[in-house]
């Protein structure tokens, strides 16, 4: 009879030590795209290290950046996505780096100081490899997250060209930003 009741009981037992994966929502805003006259904000779900998430944002892209070899031309990224997924190592509310990438769908508008009344509007496709690091400074859902990233371009349906002037991409485009966010547990 003891080993029948152990039988019955101890899958109890494991079902009680079974505990699922923090699933946790979030949202972001990047002040460093609404300083640059555009938006910037990220909803997503984080279950246990893995996060997800989808974006969407616009800014005027500083001519520091957008004129590397590019005399004369503005460039401003009109209303854009991204998904995201990141790997964090730490356990969800704790400070550490994140690790990942994202797929963009860049709407980019060049145009070019040397021709008036003139612009170009070119889409492209852009993954990217991102590293960052979460802080939460009052140890609550709020954290800033400051983050890396380096994109290609894999797809661009026609190069940037402003009358007589064609706008050469980076072989390899950096994004340096800083987000501030709110995870919050669900479950």
């Amino acid at each position: 009879m003891d080993r029948m009741r152990w039988c019955l009981i101890s899958p109890l037992l494991l079902v009680g030590t079974v505990h699922a994966d923090p699933v946790l929502l979030h949202a972001e805003v990047d002040p460093l795209t609404f300083a640059n006259g555009g938006y910037g904000g990220q909803v997503g779900v984080r279950v246990d290290h893995l996060r997800f998430a989808i974006a969407s944002f616009s800014l005027h892209v500083p001519d520091i950046v957008s004129q590397i070899g590019n005399d004369g031309f503005d460039e401003r990224v009109r209303p854009s996505g991204a998904i995201y997924g990141l790997y964090y190592p730490r356990a969800a509310g704790r400070d550490g780096f994140a690790f990942g990438a994202s797929v963009r769908l860049l709407r980019i508008r060049y145009e070019h100081d040397d021709v008036l009344d003139m612009e170009d509007h070119v889409t492209e496709v852009s993954p990217e490899a991102i590293v960052g690091y979460q802080w939460h400074p009052f140890h609550n859902g709020f954290y800033l997250q400051p983050w890396l990233a380096l994109g290609v371009t894999v797809w661009r349906n026609h190069p940037g060209t402003v009358g007589t002037y064609s706008y050469d991409e980076l072989p390899i485009s950096p994004f340096f930003t800083v987000n501030i966010g709110w995870e919050q547990g669900v479950l």
